[in-house]
């Protein structure tokens, strides 16, 4: 079934970047998304009981969505040559239950997390349907530097004028919180209030995007500014970077 969909392309595609990178090792990584229409085979299959499972966190905000999402222990590298793999259809049933359409399961262990932010898009009526999880080594490394989202911004964001083009809203830095639990779910959907890229502490990113693309595009922006940083560093530099001057008049164009 999940071949039916054009959207396992776009999964396949980013799998394979995200491993190729060095982003995703191992298990490491996840994905979902919100579809919207479906085939008339998925959307009219009847429900089968014994694919009902319950869930560790509330989704009542989601009830009736169908999702992608990739399943616990599913590799990158792996996904890229066969998404059917590591992949899993589901459709949300009630606050607690879902129904796996199809794929091999147990759902991602963040899966509380990519809940609490599909849910935040539809509170706010954003087009956001896509939720990237990945470890980019020089954005890890900036949290373990910086203990303050704006200080870090204030460097960060000074490294490339597309920088800010692209991510007007910069990195929200999350303090650290153990993986999969309920405390880094609400923190992260607190954050992504305000912003569309979470850098977690000492472990990994999360963006948002309409598209798995879109929020591939913050990552890489990003991630490429805090390379520039550490390369300055490492000649022992402490780089300025860009004005505000500079900065501004990048903005004003960037409206035109």
């Amino acid at each position: 079934m999940i071949a039916l969909l054009e959207e396992t392309k776009e999964f396949r595609r980013l799998a394979e970047v995200l491993f190729l990178r060095g982003w995703a090792e191992a298990s490491a990584g996840n994905m979902s998304l919100r579809l919207g229409d479906v085939p008339p085979p998925l959307r009219d299959l009847a429900p089968d009981a014994g694919q009902v499972q319950k869930a560790a966190v509330d989704m009542t905000d989601l009830v009736g969505d169908r999702f992608l999402v990739t399943a616990s222990g599913s590799r990158m590298r792996d996904i890229a040559v066969e998404p059917e793999e590591g992949l899993c259809l589901i459709q949300v049933l009630d606050g607690q239950h879902f129904r796996l359409i199809d794929g091999p399961g147990p759902l991602s262990s963040e899966w509380p997390t990519h809940v609490g932010l599909h849910s935040l898009f539809k509170e706010t009526r954003s087009l956001e349907r896509a939720v990237v999880h990945c470890h980019p080594p020089g954005l890890i490394a900036l949290s373990h530097v910086f203990s303050s989202d704006t200080e870090m911004n204030d460097r960060l964001f000074r490294m490339h004028p597309e920088t800010r083009l692209l991510v007007p809203e910069m990195v929200g830095l999350i303090p650290y919180a153990v993986t999969g639990s309920r405390d880094l779910a609400r923190a992260t959907k607190e954050k992504m209030k305000k912003h569309r890229l979470a850098l977690w502490d000492r472990h990994g990113v999360l963006a948002s995007g309409k598209t798995l693309g879109q929020a591939l595009d913050r990552i890489e922006m990003v991630e490429k500014a805090a390379a520039i940083y550490w390369q300055l560093r490492s000649a022992g530099l402490e780089p300025e970077g860009l004005s505000d001057e500079q900065i501004a008049a990048t903005l004003r164009a960037g409206k035109k």
